[in-house]
Protein backbone atom coordinates (compact mmCIF):
# COMPACT_ATOMS: atom_id res chain seq x y z
CA UNK A 1 0.00 0.00 0.00
CA UNK A 2 1.74 3.09 -1.15
CA UNK A 3 0.27 6.21 1.14
CA UNK A 4 1.70 9.61 2.88
CA UNK A 5 -0.50 9.68 5.65
CA UNK A 6 -2.46 7.75 7.62
CA UNK A 7 -5.82 9.31 9.27
CA UNK A 8 -7.28 7.78 13.02
CA UNK A 9 -10.68 8.95 13.21
CA UNK A 10 -12.36 8.14 16.45
CA UNK A 11 -16.03 6.80 16.82
CA UNK A 12 -18.33 8.65 18.99
CA UNK A 13 -17.78 12.01 20.78
CA UNK A 14 -14.19 11.77 21.87
CA UNK A 15 -12.60 14.92 23.34
CA UNK A 16 -9.31 15.90 23.98
CA UNK A 17 -9.50 15.41 27.44
CA UNK A 18 -10.47 11.94 26.87
CA UNK A 19 -6.82 11.07 25.88
CA UNK A 20 -5.45 12.31 29.35
CA UNK A 21 -5.25 8.37 30.68
CA UNK A 22 -3.37 6.85 27.57
CA UNK A 23 -1.64 9.63 25.99
CA UNK A 24 1.80 9.55 27.58
CA UNK A 25 1.56 5.60 26.55
CA UNK A 26 0.59 6.92 22.42
CA UNK A 27 3.03 9.38 22.38
CA UNK A 28 5.88 6.93 23.49
CA UNK A 29 4.46 3.90 21.06
CA UNK A 30 4.63 6.18 18.19
CA UNK A 31 8.55 7.55 19.01
CA UNK A 32 9.39 3.30 19.41
CA UNK A 33 7.66 2.36 16.03
CA UNK A 34 9.35 5.06 14.51
CA UNK A 35 12.43 4.59 16.06
CA UNK A 36 12.58 8.48 16.66
CA UNK A 37 13.24 8.23 20.63
CA UNK A 38 15.36 10.84 21.70
CA UNK A 39 18.12 9.91 22.79
CA UNK A 40 17.76 12.55 26.41
CA UNK A 41 14.98 11.28 28.55
CA UNK A 42 13.87 14.78 29.91
CA UNK A 43 13.46 15.93 26.41
CA UNK A 44 10.67 13.51 26.11
CA UNK A 45 8.78 13.96 29.25
CA UNK A 46 8.67 17.39 28.31
CA UNK A 47 6.98 17.08 24.98
CA UNK A 48 4.66 15.02 26.71
CA UNK A 49 3.82 17.31 29.58
CA UNK A 50 3.44 20.07 27.27
CA UNK A 51 1.19 18.24 25.36
CA UNK A 52 -0.83 17.00 28.31
CA UNK A 53 -1.65 20.63 29.63
CA UNK A 54 -3.01 21.29 26.69
CA UNK A 55 -5.29 18.19 27.00
CA UNK A 56 -6.50 19.38 30.32
CA UNK A 57 -7.66 22.49 28.99
CA UNK A 58 -9.36 20.16 26.38
CA UNK A 59 -7.14 21.72 24.07
CA UNK A 60 -5.61 20.47 20.71
CA UNK A 61 -2.35 19.12 21.48
CA UNK A 62 1.09 19.80 19.25
CA UNK A 63 1.83 15.46 19.20
CA UNK A 64 5.09 14.72 17.41
CA UNK A 65 5.72 17.59 14.83
CA UNK A 66 9.92 17.57 15.19
CA UNK A 67 11.94 16.87 12.15
CA UNK A 68 11.90 13.47 11.83
CA UNK A 69 11.10 10.66 9.43
CA UNK A 70 7.09 10.45 10.47
CA UNK A 71 4.70 13.46 12.63
CA UNK A 72 2.05 12.52 15.00
CA UNK A 73 -0.15 15.75 14.16
CA UNK A 74 -3.29 16.15 15.50
CA UNK A 75 -5.11 18.40 12.99
CA UNK A 76 -7.74 21.58 13.93
CA UNK A 77 -11.15 20.53 15.36
CA UNK A 78 -14.47 22.55 14.33
CA UNK A 79 -17.36 21.76 16.27
CA UNK A 80 -19.06 19.08 15.44
CA UNK A 81 -15.86 17.19 13.73
CA UNK A 82 -14.74 13.63 15.07
CA UNK A 83 -11.30 13.73 16.77
CA UNK A 84 -8.64 12.93 14.41
CA UNK A 85 -5.21 12.34 14.68
CA UNK A 86 -2.86 11.79 11.56
CA UNK A 87 0.65 9.87 11.09
CA UNK A 88 2.77 11.79 8.15
CA UNK A 89 5.71 10.43 6.44
CA UNK A 90 8.16 12.72 5.72
CA UNK A 91 8.66 12.01 1.70
CA UNK A 92 12.25 11.97 1.73
CA UNK A 93 12.48 9.80 4.55
CA UNK A 94 9.63 8.13 6.06
CA UNK A 95 8.68 4.86 2.86
CA UNK A 96 4.94 4.64 2.45
CA UNK A 97 4.50 0.91 4.14
CA UNK A 98 6.23 2.08 7.34
CA UNK A 99 3.29 5.00 7.59
CA UNK A 100 0.99 2.14 7.11
CA UNK A 101 2.47 0.11 9.45
CA UNK A 102 2.60 2.63 12.33
CA UNK A 103 -1.15 3.94 11.54
CA UNK A 104 -2.32 0.43 11.54
CA UNK A 105 -0.46 -0.47 15.34
CA UNK A 106 -1.26 3.15 16.31
CA UNK A 107 -5.20 2.46 15.87
CA UNK A 108 -4.67 -1.09 17.55
CA UNK A 109 -3.38 0.56 20.17
CA UNK A 110 -6.11 3.13 20.47
CA UNK A 111 -8.85 0.07 20.22
CA UNK A 112 -6.94 -1.92 23.11
CA UNK A 113 -7.36 1.46 25.15
CA UNK A 114 -11.06 1.27 24.37
CA UNK A 115 -11.50 4.29 21.52
CA UNK A 116 -12.85 2.80 18.33
CA UNK A 117 -11.74 4.34 15.58
CA UNK A 118 -11.20 4.18 11.62
CA UNK A 119 -8.46 4.88 8.90
CA UNK A 120 -8.37 6.60 6.16
CA UNK A 121 -5.03 7.62 3.55
CA UNK A 122 -3.97 10.71 2.26
CA UNK A 123 -6.68 12.53 3.32
CA UNK A 124 -4.71 15.70 2.86
CA UNK A 125 -4.94 18.52 0.96
CA UNK A 126 -1.51 18.83 -0.64
CA UNK A 127 -2.33 14.57 -2.10
CA UNK A 128 -5.46 15.76 -3.74
CA UNK A 129 -3.48 18.55 -5.85
CA UNK A 130 -0.76 16.22 -6.45
CA UNK A 131 -2.82 13.82 -7.88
Amino acid sequence: MKVRSGHITFEGKVEYKDLIPIYEDLYIKFLEDTDQMPEEEEVTHMLIKENLIDLERNKKPEGYNRQGRMRLIFPMQYEDDQLELYIYGHYHSAKSLEVARVTESMSRFLKSKGFDNDIDWDKMLIHKYKK
